[in-house]
């Protein structure tokens, strides 16, 4: 009898099993993986900006962006930034307190909404960093950390009473992005549903870029895009739709918020209607203090219109900013322009709204546009100054100094150098660079008279200045020494004859060695 393999018919009957068992184990842990572990972009699809937070729960980028309590819009000065070909939903600054809007120095965030996702939720990433701002000469932006504002934007939702949880959530992104430090654990924040919810009015028929506005509740904001967002508790609201040259429009309505977001589509028409439209060039103003920014309001015509218009300016805030328009009457057929021009005493930033209006017939025409302004500290400069010293004799050395001086805060490294002209010799410059302030010294000389200028520059990254020292070298004056005083070979005669002295007393020297031998 012969004697089968033990647990032989055990495995014919398992293998199966562990064959089907193996295939519903893979099924079951793609399927938790794909429930629970969405795919979270690693970075910005130009690679300069690492994702670092993740909100989760009830998260559509509208709420995430309302939910930045005392954070601000910075849309209007924030290049674009993609996500897997997407642009970005929101973005936002928190200003340090001695920063400047767009200007810095800022924290700095992006948010794209990421939709829904059985495990998330409606969910939505960002990218923040802190950043300030550097002109050599061209003016840039620089990141300083993404840790640090990460912990920030932590701060800002831990105060919030619709944050339900913060965690990490390891997105395996380490690394040096602007070469900054990135440590690839990103901010994991759950958000509860809210009590306040989007207004969101788009608009329809339009041109691309065309200025438009809407005011809700008293609250006006404006907008190039063709969506403009409110977020509002539950009650009826009513909200009107100021004029678009060369467009009509219903002009005022009413909607109610009841428990969830609302859309309302404003529909702008082609006009038939005399009227005209503002540009201003350029639309956006940088400026330094007790410097004047300067831009063109231009108005054109449309649809035929003619007639007298008058402008008026107002600044907002009114403190430390004065404005003019020159001039404030103007004959538009077809078209005409005035300079708006704007000083400020400090640091600051301000939007300015021209006015132009029209009162005739058929009916009276009244359009605005607005212009902000930031006025930023003058940029770290340095100013060389030089001593030209006294004439002195051919011969004779001339020391001179050199002074370096910071100025608007600057600092670094201004390296000295000297173009010498010819006959005139001259020791190198000690010390050859100075560090934000100081003095330097070098001497010249030469046994040719003359006048000597001699070209001094300072120069510190891309920033260069330049100034002449003059050196005059005299003849030497006759004395009482009468042979001694002569030039001879182009040496003063005491050099000439000190030098054949010295010539004949090592020719003895060597006769006398040579004989001793």
């Amino acid at each position: 009898m012969t004697q089968g393999v033990p647990g032989n018919s055990e495995l014919k009957l398992t293998a199966p099993l562990l064959i089907v068992l193996g295939i519903l184990g893979v099924i079951t842990v793609f399927d938790r993986a794909g429930a629970a572990s969405p795919v979270v972009p690693s970075e910005t699809d130009d690679r300069q900006d690492p994702i670092n937070l993740i909100w989760t729960g009830y998260a559509p980028a509208w709420w995430v962006a309302a939910n930045f309590r005392s954070w601000i819009d910075t849309s209007y000065c924030s290049d674009p930034k993609t996500v897997n070909g997407a642009e970005y939903n929101a973005t936002l600054q928190n200003v340090d307190p001695t920063g400047l809007t767009c200007i810095g120095p800022r924290d700095h965030v992006r948010i794209w909404d990421m939709g829904y996702n059985p495990t998330f939720g409606y969910w939505t990433i960002g990218a923040v960093h802190h950043e300030h701002l550097v002109c050599d000469p061209g003016c840039h932006h620089v990141v300083n950390s993404w840790e640090n504002a990460e912990a920030h934007v932590r701060y800002t939702f831990s105060t919030d009473s619709y944050t339900s949880s913060i965690s990490n959530y390891s997105i395996e992104n380490a690394g040096f992005y602007q070469n900054v430090y990135n440590n690839g654990n990103a901010t994991l924040i759950a958000l509860k549903p809210p009590n306040e919810y989007s207004v969101t009015f788009s608009e329809n028929g339009l041109p691309n870029g065309t200025q438009w506005s809407v005011i809700l509740d008293g609250s006006r904001v404006s907008s190039t895009s063709n969506t403009i967002r409110f977020i509002e508790p539950n009650g009826t609201y009513s909200y009107s739709i100021p004029s678009v040259p060369g467009f009509t429009s219903l002009p005022t309505g009413t909607l109610s918020v009841s428990g969830s977001a609302v859309s309302e589509t404003i529909t702008f028409v082609p006009s038939t209607n005399p009227d005209f439209i503002l540009s201003a060039n350029p639309d956006h103003l940088v400026a330094t203090p007790l410097s004047a920014a300067k831009s063109t309001i231009s108005i054109a015509s449309l649809n035929g219109f003619s007639g007298n218009v008058s402008l008026g300016e107002s600044v907002t805030p009114a403190s430390d900013m004065n404005c003019d328009l020159s001039p404030v009457r103007l004959s538009i057929s077809p078209s005409g322009s005035s300079e708006l021009s704007c000083v400020a005493r400090a640091e600051s930033s301000h939007n300015v709204t021209v006015t132009v209006a029209y009162t005739g017939n058929p009916e009276n025409i009244t359009h605005s546009i607005i212009i902000p302004i930031t006025v930023v500290p003058q940029a770290g400069d340095f100013e060389i100054s030089v001593i030209s010293p006294p004439p002195v004799e051919s011969g004779n050395s001339a020391a001179s100094t050199i002074s370096v001086r910071a100025m608007n805060g600057f600092s670094g490294s201004v390296t000295l150098s000297a173009e010498i002209p010819h006959d005139l010799f001259c020791t190198a410059i000690k010390p050859q660079a100075i560090e934000t302030f100081g003095n330097a010294t070098f001497s010249c000389s030469s046994i040719s008279p003359g006048t000597y200028n001699v070209r001094i520059t300072g120069s510190s990254g891309g920033t260069v200045h330049t100034q002449t020292l003059t050196i005059i070298v005299n003849k030497l004056h006759a004395s009482d020494n009468g042979l001694f005083d002569k030039i001879i070979f182009g040496l003063p005669s005491m050099i000439f004859f000190g030098m054949i002295t010295g010539a004949v007393v090592l020719v003895l020297l060597w006769a006398v060695l040579t004989r001793k031998r």
